[in-house]
């Protein structure tokens, strides 16, 4: 009997065991299939590297919107070759080329939740930042008026950042964009539109509350960049020396990571290798920086101060002895970087001693050369020069000087 009942117990912890056995191995084989399935790369992205691939197809909505639809294209070298600026992105962003060639689904996918949350937590983070002192039923209007992405916001910022006339009108009194009138008294608008019809319908569905939404990105993006005011500056001393390179980059940010174009441009290749932290910058964001560089711009070009002025005294003065001294003035107008030239200054001695004797012209002179001489030159011409400076051309003229022959 004892025999039977421990046969019996045996076989009863047996049969527990091997229930308990069969329960459990379906979870763990469920969970460790959950945990083979997951992209391990996924945790691998900083939510860094997804901001600057975000800003990327912001900025490039061709590549954006194929990418999305297909991202396997990354690892299309044909593709690559025919998108100079995704191919010149990923070969300055080794980390991102990585995982996303990877695994393209996978990181689409990181990127476009990445995409949805900036776009639905922007204006709750816009209005607490920026309008503390408006009303909730003002923010809740402007939550369900529309559906405006970043993306929509971007581009349209960037149009505005062109079309100077149309921002400020519009800024002033967005109702303008209901206005046929106004719109057809501004192609550039209505074209603009007619190619962007989902910002044409958020626009035109509430102006208002769109110009505001513009307004918030116009200044948050002039704030968000690490941009230091100095390589605006030289940057921007860059540009006003190279005119036909400013304003190609102006019109189109992006050529700066298109390599046919830098190296058709040796002077901005060479630059961008002599000051690497602007060529990370432009590099990672060709329309953030070239917008504030425009920005600084204007509002150099707006002081109208005491330096300004003294700059122009300045240039002036020059200009009078550069028309005094042709030979200089025709060599320096070829090279104006002659005057950093030791021996240049040393085989010309008048030119040296007037530097010496102005300081402050030497100063500026220094500082921009091909700018300082382009606005010497200018006072120097005809219309620059004062009423009673004269050239010994014209003082020596016979027609003013000669009296006239007696008549025989």
């Amino acid at each position: 009997m004892k025999n039977r009942q421990s046969y019996f117990g045996s076989w009863l912890s047996l049969t527990a065991l091997t229930t308990f056995l069969c329960l459990l191995s379906p979870a763990n084989v469920r969970s460790q299939t959950v945990q083979n399935d997951r992209p391990v790369q996924d945790g691998d992205t900083t939510r860094q590297e997804l901001t600057r691939f975000d800003q990327f197809l912001d900025d490039h909505p061709e590549i954006s919107e194929q990418v999305r639809k297909d991202p396997s294209l990354v690892n299309n070298p044909e593709y690559e070759k025919n998108h100079p600026a995704l191919q010149a992105y990923l070969a300055d962003h080794p980390q991102i080329r990585e995982e996303i060639k990877e695994n393209p689904n996978a990181f689409m996918r990181q990127e476009s939740r990445y995409d949805r949350n900036e776009n639905g937590r922007d204006v709750d983070n816009r209005y607490d930042r920026h309008d503390g002192d408006r009303d909730n039923g003002d923010r809740d209007r402007d939550r369900n008026d529309h559906d405006t992405t970043r993306g929509e916001l971007a581009r349209f910022d960037q149009f505005l950042d062109s079309h100077r006339e149309i921002a400020e009108q519009l800024r002033k009194d967005p109702s303008l964009v209901n206005n046929p009138q106004f719109e057809s008294s501004h192609p550039a608008l209505h074209t603009y539109l007619q190619d962007h019809p989902q910002i044409r319908e958020e626009l035109k569905e509430n102006p208002n509350a769109f110009m505001r939404q513009e307004d918030r990105y116009d200044r948050h993006e002039g704030g968000r960049n690490d941009i230091t005011r100095g390589e605006l500056a030289r940057f921007d001393q860059f540009l006003d020396s190279h005119r036909e390179v400013a304003e190609q980059l102006r019109k189109d940010p992006s050529l700066v990571n298109n390599g046919e174009f830098t190296k058709n441009h040796p002077a901005l290749y060479a630059y961008l290798q002599d000051h690497p932290e602007i060529r990370e910058e432009i590099k990672e964001n060709p329309n953030a920086f070239m917008r504030q560089e425009d920005r600084y711009d204007r509002q150099e070009n707006g002081r109208g101060n005491d330096r300004d002025r003294d700059s122009h005294e300045q240039a002036a003065r020059f200009g009078q002895f550069l028309n005094g001294h042709s030979n200089v003035a025709d060599q320096l107008s070829k090279d104006p970087s002659l005057v950093k030239n030791q021996e240049f200054m040393e085989n010309h001695p008048e030119l040296r001693d007037y530097l010496k004797d102005n300081p402050d012209v030497q100063k500026e002179l220094m500082a921009n050369p091909p700018t300082f001489v382009k606005s010497a030159k200018e006072f120097s011409s005809d219309k620059g020069r004062p009423a009673q400076t004269q050239t010994p051309s014209q003082s020596q003229s016979p027609s003013s000087t000669a009296e006239p022959k007696p008549k025989q």
